[in-house]
């Protein structure tokens, strides 16, 4: 498998786990008294998975039809 293949198979799950993550924010929250430690925990998670994503992105090879 090619390197940027893998970088795209490495970003995609960390977007998939994200999802995950926001759905379960939401159920929590939607809870009568949700816990404020577990919201945060998910919280701090999601971001740290986003600034993975964010350099991945920047490490992809552009192709010769994305000279920008």
């Amino acid at each position: 498998m090619g390197r940027n293949k893998k970088l795209r198979a490495r970003i995609e799950g960390l977007r998939s786990v994200i999802a995950v993550h926001l759905r379960k924010i939401a159920r929590e929250q939607n809870r009568p008294s949700p816990d404020d430690t577990l919201l945060r925990h998910w919280k701090t998670e999601i971001a740290a998975w986003q600034r993975t994503v964010r350099n991945l992105e920047r490490r992809l090879v552009k192709g010769k039809r994305h000279e920008d």
